[in-house]
């Protein structure tokens, strides 16, 4: 299974100061297995589209988007990580708290919490799950 393209269900949920919102989009995604395995495709952010590239390893998961808004988080279960978010409205430090991660072959879930300065922005759950499976 190497450069092969599948159909993926992207969906993410969030909770911001106690608005919970959901957002779900089909999504084409592109296999590559080398030393680590990696999802690469394109994701639908307002109007714009943003390149998005998962990173997956034993021990952690890495989400990299690039485009109108720059980001790259690094996930490891049960543990903070930092990372930097850059958008038109200027760049910012966040810190990752990582509940779970579950990297199956169809199905990729992390549910997490993002930190600014120390003061929580919200909680999110981020799963992408292979259609028809």
């Amino acid at each position: 299974m190497k450069d092969e393209k599948l159909r993926f269900l992207l969906t993410q949920k969030f909770n911001m100061n106690d608005e919970k919102q959901s957002f779900s989009q089909e999504v084409e995604v592109t296999e590559i297995i080398k030393r680590d395995r990696y999802l690469k495709y394109r994701e639908q952010m307002d109007v714009h589209e943003l390149d998005v590239t998962l990173r997956i390893n034993d021990d952690f998961i890495k989400i990299k988007r690039s485009g109108v808004v720059s980001m790259n988080f690094h996930f490891a279960e049960g543990r903070e990580t930092d990372t930097f978010y850059e958008s038109p409205a200027g760049r910012h430090h966040f810190t990752i708290y990582t509940h779970e991660i579950k990297a199956l072959e169809n199905e990729i879930f992390i549910d997490y919490e993002l930190f600014e300065q120390g003061q929580l922005l919200g909680s999110y759950q981020y799963k992408l799950e292979r259609e028809g499976q």
